[in-house]
């Protein structure tokens, strides 16, 4: 496989860029690319794209590896917003609906007393749980605040659909995304596969979710039910353990049913299930799809969230 050499119309030339890696990091690079004139290919180890940030088609419902929560505002939010003709369908996660399981409500609107101690840093255990919802454990400042704002929200088309966007995007516009490739060794002027094929490059760009440091792990759960017992509520957290009903924030998830995604930062998937079984009885019996992740990585050294990861 030979490199790609041209030349702008002014006569610039153009370096022949190719990310390795078409997880969200990966796609927003090429773009970021194409948009500074240069020739851009993309090559994926998976026969999909995506990375984490894909999701699996199960009984007519997109499930994810735990919740994805989008910055309105944020940089991929902005990026795909700039790239596609059709806005992302986007609705806010209320903390003021999410139960505070043994405390009341996250955000206490209707108490001024919990309210005030909230706001003067006096209440440790809504500061852990505005984190765990927020930044999934992670201290990211600008989207807890996000998160208080009504600008930390659920996505209509699910995390795929974003991918889905920014990939048949950059493909409209000639960047070419070839699957099942995966890059062994380089050299100086690109890239050799694991078939022995010689990639040439100017610049090779590595976005392939290589943990930095130590990975962060968690553990999900996704599970779709045919009724609704949370009556309402957008989530419940009890210590590190996060349910959100995404069907609940948004009316594309699910409607009339509940689609938990949850997660726990320690004891695994078994610590949302007893959660569940405290708060949700019988749940067992009304599901129509799930799907699990008894450890995941998260992130790693660097605190980063999927759509920090640009």
């Amino acid at each position: 496989m030979r490199g790609f050499d041209g030349y702008a119309p002014s006569g610039v030339f153009m370096k022949r860029v190719l990310v390795v890696g078409a997880g969200i990091h990966g796609l927003v690079t090429a773009a970021r690319e194409h948009i500074a004139k240069n020739q851009v290919f993309i090559v994926e180890k998976r026969k999909t794209i995506g990375g984490r940030g894909t999701s699996q088609e199960s009984h007519g419902h997109q499930l994810e590896h735990g919740p994805h929560l989008l910055l309105k505002g944020g940089e991929l939010h902005n990026m795909v917003k700039k790239l596609s003709k059709v806005k992302p369908s986007l609705r806010p996660i209320r903390p003021s609906k999410i139960l505070l399981v043994g405390h009341g409500e996250l955000y206490p609107i209707n108490d001024p007393k919990k309210l005030l101690n909230l706001k003067l840093g006096k209440d440790q255990v809504r500061e852990d749980a505005l984190r765990l919802i927020s930044g999934w454990g992670q201290e990211i400042p600008e989207r807890r605040k996000a998160l208080l704002k009504g600008k930390l929200c659920v996505v209509g088309e699910g995390w795929s659909g974003l991918v889905g966007r920014l990939a048949s995007t950059l493909e409209e516009v000639g960047i070419p995304i070839q699957t099942g490739v995966k890059i062994t060794d380089s050299y100086d002027g690109g890239v050799i596969t694991s078939k022995g094929v010689k990639i040439e490059a100017d610049v090779v760009k590595m976005c392939t979710g290589e943990v930095v440091g130590d990975p962060v792990k968690v553990s999900t759960l996704d599970v779709v039910l045919d009724n609704r017992p949370l009556k309402g509520l957008h989530g419940l957290v009890k210590e590190d353990v996060a349910i959100l009903d995404l069907a609940a924030i948004h009316s594309m998830k699910a409607p009339g049913m509940s689609h938990f995604s949850c997660i726990a930062l320690s004891g695994g998937v078994s610590k949302i299930e007893e959660l569940l079984d405290e708060r949700v009885s019988g749940w067992r019996s009304h599901i129509i799809t799930k799907r699990e992740n008894n450890s995941i990585t998260l992130t790693d050294s660097r605190g980063l969230l999927s759509d920090g990861m640009i």
